[in-house]
């Protein structure tokens, strides 16, 4: 077999293959023999009918079948002998098969490019994290009291920040009555709806009142029935209630975490948001350190990249989307998510690269510590849940999430690979 490679593009191979006719013929002799062997015909015991005859009769699959293995035994040499790690089908073009000629065709598919990231080392992008203020703090702890606030029937009139309670006793959608939109189940709170004529509808309303509101939906509303739509409701008011926030005293503290006081409780919660905000603040300095190397370090993405990876999205749109919500069709899932793909891939690509340039990787010791830290999350014992990660291949993906992270702090200059060969060392 000869072959000569080509690369019209830095993702492209294409593999020109000729197989000598001799070569052929022993191919096609091979599979006669083979045949000759397992065919039986009249008049013959098995494995005696004459070659000659089996060829008269089945030659022209017998070679189609022969030419299939050569094709592809040919491919698979190819591929070692120009060191091609296909990401793709191959494609067989210009295939010549005459008998008694020698075969020949051309193999197309891609390849990842090789590339050279550079200055990496260089960025000097830094974590920058906001200082929490006491007004967030503030933010917080009002939360935490909505959520365990209580809720009292008032006997006046509603006003915002209060809760109603109603029931739906006409409803006409785009002109035509409706009978199948059911009342609402969890009570409106004035002041926080997205559609404000019910706002100021069921403002200064008492419980036992009924009120017409003429309303449009919105363009991107949940029910996409009724998305942009015009409605009007006859509706009744049931209850007006208003919400008792807790104090932040004894029984407040016991029942969000067992505080002794107010200032351990703001303690805390300055703690959790200065993590977030450091969180926040890395993932931005990723981000940047990324989009800095993307940009100097430009390299093309294989399409096959980029179709799978627009395939993994239309899975997992599927696999999320909200009941009667459409899922966008594959041409507008290509077009929305095209770049998105090549930033996803280009950034694999460019991680990698780093991460083996600079020998970064997870221990073992690290690996185990993230296995710990699930085992109690779930309450699992640390070696039953080792084991089925070993053997569902989680423990893969554990470590190669912790090699990334590494090689992303890395770049933000808050890890050095040299500690690293210390510790593998150590182990």
């Amino acid at each position: 077999m000869k072959s000569t490679i080509s690369q019209p593009q830095s993702w492209k191979r294409v593999i020109e293959v000729e197989i000598p006719h001799e070569d052929v013929e022993t191919a096609f002799k091979s599979k006669l023999t083979k045949y000759s062997r397992d065919i039986k015909l009249p008049g013959f015991r098995p494995g005696k009918a004459p070659s000659h005859l089996v060829k008269s009769k089945y030659g022209p699959a017998i070679r189609a079948e022969m030419l299939e293995d050569l094709i592809q035994q040919s491919l698979e040499n190819a591929y070692k002998e120009h060191n091609i790690v296909p990401i793709a089908r191959p494609r067989i073009n210009e295939l010549k098969a005459d008998e008694g000629m020698p075969v020949s065709f051309k193999i197309e598919t891609e390849v990842d490019p090789e590339i050279i990231v550079k200055g990496y080392d260089k960025l000097k992008i830094k974590v920058s994290a906001a200082k929490i203020k006491a007004a967030q703090i503030d933010e917080v702890l009002d939360d935490l009291r909505a959520r365990m606030a209580t809720y009292a029937d008032v006997d006046r009139a509603s006003k915002k920040g209060d809760f109603v309670t109603l029931e739906y006793q006409k409803v006409v959608i785009d002109g035509q009555e409706r009978a199948d939109v059911s009342s609402p189940k969890y009570p409106i709170e004035i002041g926080a709806s997205k559609i404000k004529e019910f706002d100021r509808e069921l403002s200064d309303r008492k419980a036992g009142e009924s009120a017409e509101i003429s309303i449009k939906f919105p363009r991107d509303y949940a029910d996409t029935d009724i998305a942009g739509k015009g409605g009007q409701f006859t509706i009744k008011i049931v209850k007006v209630q208003e919400r008792i926030l807790p104090e932040v005293n004894e029984e407040f503290l016991k029942k969000v975490g067992e505080f002794k006081d107010e200032a351990a409780l703001r303690e805390q919660i300055g703690k959790d948001l200065e993590g977030r905000e450091l969180e926040r603040a890395k993932n931005e300095a990723y981000n940047k350190a990324i989009d800095s190397l993307i940009k100097s370090n430009p390299f093309e993405v294989p399409p096959t990249r980029i179709e799978h990876y627009i395939d993994y999205v239309m899975e997992e749109t599927k696999r999320y989307a909200r009941p009667n919500e459409p899922a966008p069709t594959r041409e507008q899932a290509a077009e929305r998510y095209r770049e998105t793909a090549v930033r996803v891939i280009k950034r694999f690509r460019i991680i990698d690269f780093i991460a083996k340039a600079e020998k970064i990787k997870a221990t073992q010791a690290e690996v185990d510590a993230q296995i710990r830290k699930l085992a109690d999350t779930y309450h699992q014992p640390f070696d039953q849940l080792k084991e089925t990660f070993r053997q569902n291949g989680t423990v893969n993906r554990i470590r190669e999430d912790l090699r990334e992270q590494k090689t992303l702090d890395f770049l933000i200059g808050e890890y050095t690979p040299a500690a690293a060969g210390e510790a593998d060392a150590a182990e």
